[in-house]
């Protein structure tokens, strides 16, 4: 499985169209927004590249799960299927690692713009070890949402659709398009209604030095798993076996 495992993340290194749109298009974000809207106010009351910096690298995870996607449409939707199932392997057991490879993968991508928003622009991220526990909350989430949306339709191209309107859609509610209406609504959307502003609550709180809040924020993004994984399960029994 190890072994595996390590061939899987060494073909998601090879696809260098996945690290352009994943690290260096937030990053070009980041920096362009961030010299452009310097001078405004963070209703959060922290410094505006901060803000940008944690949005971003937070939204970017979304779109991650676009790894499982594509690598199990390559292996398990196509005349490659046959290959994959010749070998002396259970396929939930094969999807299982594509899953957990793209998650850690997305890991290290968001990683690697934490580390250069910090050494550039002097993005305080607070701990480490918390950090990576948020990120892998919401990548593992994304995952489970990607592989849903493929394994629901049988259209791979309706199936990236569905993932962008969940991408874009919770961009749109974390109020990085534009800025939201002042009621409860939209107020409930963008603490809890999408995984950026929830992981990004949790993320600030414990800057904020409220840990207890940080851990109820973390626990949402774990629950949203858990709660989705008994119906990935179904619908991979249904389309893959």
């Amino acid at each position: 499985m190890g072994s595996l495992l390590l061939l899987t993340f060494k073909r998601m290194l090879r696809d260098y169209i996945g690290v352009s749109l994943l690290v260096v298009l937030p990053i070009g974000l980041i920096s362009l927004i961030g010299l452009v809207a310097g001078y405004m106010a963070i209703p959060e009351g922290i410094p505006v590249m901060d803000w940008l910096s944690i949005s971003f690298v937070l939204s970017f995870q979304l779109f991650g799960g676009a790894y499982t996607m594509s690598y199990l449409k390559e292996d398990m939707f196509s005349p490659r299927r046959w290959r994959i199932m010749s070998l002396p392997l259970r396929i939930d057991l094969y999807s299982f690692i594509i899953v957990t490879a793209s998650t850690c993968y997305s890991m290290v991508q968001g990683l690697s713009i934490v580390l250069f928003t910090h050494l550039v622009y002097g993005v305080h991220w607070g701990n480490i070890l918390w950090l990576l526990v948020v990120l892998f909350l919401i990548s593992l989430l994304s995952q489970i949402v990607c592989l849903i949306c493929l394994l629901t339709v049988k259209s791979f191209k309706l199936a990236e659709r569905l993932s962008e309107v969940y991408g874009i859609g919770s961009m749109v509610f974390a109020g990085l398009i534009f800025g939201l209406p002042n009621n409860g609504f939209f107020t409930f959307m963008n603490t809890y209604g999408n995984p950026v502003s929830v992981a990004r609550h949790a993320i600030l709180e414990m800057l904020d030095g409220v840990a207890s809040q940080a851990a109820l924020f973390a626990v949402l993004l774990l629950a949203a798993s858990l709660l989705l994984f008994p119906v990935t399960a179904w619908l991979g029994k249904r389309r893959l076996a």
